[in-house]
């Protein structure tokens, strides 16, 4: 579990404490999603409402939600988060099923966008409600000290997946059967992926990673995917990735965070030797380089990367 450090955004919580407002009375802001008809913001999903939250901090961060269609037919709940900060301009994408966290009875759908950059060593996370009938988005900031707050706060973090630090001992249930316990596999090398069926970069890399497996019969690929059983076993009737196939839990998402792909590599001794988010079509070769070094290889060019 991520372990909060200081709280970058000091003045957040003194303006709470001002105004006399306790946490539990912060109240939730309130905006509403609007059609959207303009150009593409994210690759294979085609948006269909769109609205902007406020966050409290000027152009340092926007935020931007919203629902759409993934592949023209998966409904799905997006984010875009764009920062600028110390002069360096990021983006990130949220896409996630429409089908979780759903209360039928208030036809609302809850839950916490979280996002991480600089390495996943900042964090801004907001709880949102989402009134499926009529579009209304309710949403209030996490201070980073288990209250609230009206505005964004930049909460430093020490991540849990860092180059240098032991793999936490996950035990996740494979897709075939019987359950997998990473406690268990110090003493051998492990390559992690962290993905999800409607991830476009995650899909992308796929044939890179599979070559990664045919080149050493040695290590062990475990992918970890933020899905039902049911939606792998369909998403693999169509497409191939070699890896063994688990399934991600409660536990598996607060490690991973809730953006894919991740890649992970796990030397014998059970600490972690490579962390990486995105995927592309080439990205195999950076774990590739990585493997190599720990397995002595030398390449053509008679290095060993």
């Amino acid at each position: 579990m991520k372990k909060i450090i200081v709280l970058v955004i000091v003045a957040i919580g003194f303006a709470t404490l001002a105004s006399g407002k306790t946490q539990d009375q912060v109240p939730y802001l309130s905006t509403k999603l609007s059609p959207y008809s303009g150009p593409e913001l994210i690759d294979r999903v085609k948006i269909e409402t769109l609205a902007e939250i406020e966050t409290g901090v000027g152009d340092s961060l926007r935020v931007k939600l919203g629902t759409g269609k993934y592949n023209g037919n998966l409904p799905v709940f997006w984010v875009i988060r764009e920062s600028s900060m110390g002069g360096n301009k990021m983006t990130s994408t949220r896409i996630g099923g429409m089908d979780s966290n759903i209360d039928k009875a208030l036809n609302i759908r809850r839950d916490t966008i979280k996002h991480e950059f600089r390495g996943d060593t900042i964090m801004v996370a907001f709880e949102m409600i989402h009134h499926l009938s009529t579009g209304e988005i309710q949403y209030i900031w996490q201070d980073g000290d288990g209250g609230r707050s009206e505005r964004a706060v930049f909460i430093s973090l020490d991540p849990p997946l860092k180059v240098g630090k032991k793999f936490p001992d996950l035990a996740v249930e494979q897709l075939n059967g019987g359950r997998l316990s990473f406690g268990d596999l110090v003493g051998k090398v492990i390559v992690i992926n962290w993905w999800a069926t409607h991830c476009g970069p995650c899909i992308a890399e796929m044939p890179g990673l599979n070559k990664l497996v045919e080149q050493y019969p040695d290590v062990m690929f475990i992918s970890i995917a933020d899905n039902t059983k049911e939606q792998l076993l369909r998403f693999f009737e169509h497409r191939e990735f070699n890896y063994i196939h688990t399934l991600g839990n409660e536990e598996v998402k607060e490690i991973f965070g809730n953006a894919y792909p991740v890649n992970v590599i796990v030397n014998a001794a059970g600490e972690i030797s490579y962390y990486a988010r995105g995927g592309y079509a080439d990205k195999y070769r950076e774990p590739e380089k990585v493997l190599n070094d720990l397995f002595g290889i030398v390449t053509e060019d008679g290095c060993c990367h």
